[in-house]
């Protein structure tokens, strides 16, 4: 019986623990095996009723085949959204025709739907220089995402590659 309380009470401290050191943003662990899975994000959440919950989300990376992605020129430069999607077609993504964004973008960034935030990820690694990864925006950079689950906005530091 002290044994169980004991074990409940130090659960609960290591909760709070990392409640604290968190600041109250999730706790990502990553890790990439060969056959594509990745990322498990953990979520501590504590109540003022019912305790300590956790919640585990899994989050891992789609095949490519299976991942739609939309290009969209930000750059100016005439075929770069072209360029940057036969680079993303070698590795297997699904590309749809290459768009342009509705205003100059200032920098390249791998846009994601939920659930595809492993593959974003992995696309960026697979451009130089490597763009910054981040939720799809409330409002898009483009006039249609065209049912794409990934968007990759190039901007000159991209355009050249």
């Amino acid at each position: 019986m002290v044994r169980g309380v004991a074990l409940i009470v130090a659960a609960v401290l290591v909760g709070i623990l990392l409640l604290r050191s968190t600041d109250h943003t999730p706790a990502v662990t990553a890790s990439t095996t060969s056959n594509h899975h990745a990322a498990a994000t953990t979520t501590t959440t504590a109540g003022r009723s019912s305790g300590t919950t956790s919640t585990t989300t899994s989050s891992r990376q789609h095949d490519p085949a299976q991942v739609a992605v939309l290009v969209a020129n930000g750059s100016g430069v005439k075929g770069a959204a072209s360029r940057v999607g036969q680079t993303l077609a070698a590795a297997n993504y699904q590309i749809k025709t290459p768009t342009n964004t509705k205003a100059a973008a200032s920098g390249s960034v791998v846009y994601y739907t939920p659930g595809f935030d492993a593959d974003a990820k992995a696309i960026a690694r697979l451009l130089t220089p490597q763009p910054a990864v981040q939720a799809m925006p409330a409002t898009l950079p483009v006039p249609d995402l065209a049912k794409a689950n990934i968007l990759v906005v190039v901007a000159a530091d991209l355009a050249g590659h």
